[in-house]
């Protein structure tokens, strides 16, 4: 299969660089600071309740209901309240405390991205990112792994006060390349976000799937009804299935099995 598109948007966040990771093994760092008595144990259970968000908090603050610090918060409230813990005085400050360098010293880009990169560039492709995290954290963790300047237009919630899978978000960032929807590739690892927004909003979604996720701890996609799918939406588990043309983007069968949806 070809996409005939001269454009080319990314999600950020699981998608280039292995956040889910990232977010656990700070979080633990985090909930030390917060709650110093607990297990290792305990600190790795909050930790991944943090990052899978139960509570719905950062659906609430793409949707701009929330901003990035009451969306923190919020999360780690719901932490305390479910693992019947009191919220110390300063807790959500002590944890970003910690939490912000423990994070962007875990943070690492997967191997295939810096080559999928130069390939959209050797074949002339418009390349951009679109991510639902806020402009600070996602220029703080551009700038620790050295990839400042190479994503070329960067969206991000902050942009319009809403992210993904709102379609403005989509024509917004498609507009920053000079492209329109129907000439643009999009691709991600959300399904509502980035498989239903960029379909709705007219482009050409890629739905990315690396299996590592659920091993280390994100929540899966809920059940999908095949009804519900976009047709003939490409499914890969890594961006080597990927090929950048003039012509488009081609997706190779290398013999993988994408996790089940």
């Amino acid at each position: 299969m070809t996409l005939g598109v001269h454009a080319v948007l990314v999600d950020i966040d699981d998608t280039l660089l292995d956040t889910t990771a990232a977010m656990i093994g700070a979080g633990e760092v985090a909930m030390a600071a917060v709650w110093p008595d607990e297990s290792d144990v305990w600190r790795q259970a909050a930790a991944r309740r943090f990052r899978s968000d139960p509570g719905g908090f950062f659906k609430r603050y793409t949707a701009g209901e929330l901003d990035f610090e009451e969306m923190r918060a919020a999360r780690l409230a719901e932490v305390a309240a479910t693992q019947g813990r009191s919220l110390p005085d300063g807790a959500i400050d002590s944890y970003e405390t910690a939490f912000r360098p423990a994070f962007l010293a875990r943070q690492r880009v997967y191997d295939d991205v810096l080559p999928f990169l130069d390939a959209c560039a050797a074949a002339g492709l418009r390349f951009g990112a679109l991510t639902n995290s806020s402009a600070a954290a996602t220029q703080s963790k551009l700038a620790a792994l050295g990839l400042e300047g190479r994503l070329g237009p960067v969206v991000t919630r902050d942009t319009l006060g809403v992210g993904k899978p709102d379609p403005a978000v989509f024509r917004h960032a498609v507009a920053a390349l000079g492209s329109d929807p129907s000439r643009t590739a999009y691709i991600g690892d959300e399904y509502e976000a980035d498989v239903l927004g960029p379909a709705r909003a007219g482009l050409q979604p890629i739905w990315l799937r690396r299996p590592r996720h659920t091993e280390v701890g994100q929540a899966p996609d809920a059940a999908i009804p095949d009804a519900q799918a976009p047709g003939d939406v490409p499914l890969i588990t890594g961006l080597d299935q990927l090929r950048p043309t003039p012509d488009g983007v081609a997706v190779l069968d290398l013999g993988r099995t994408a996790p089940a949806r």
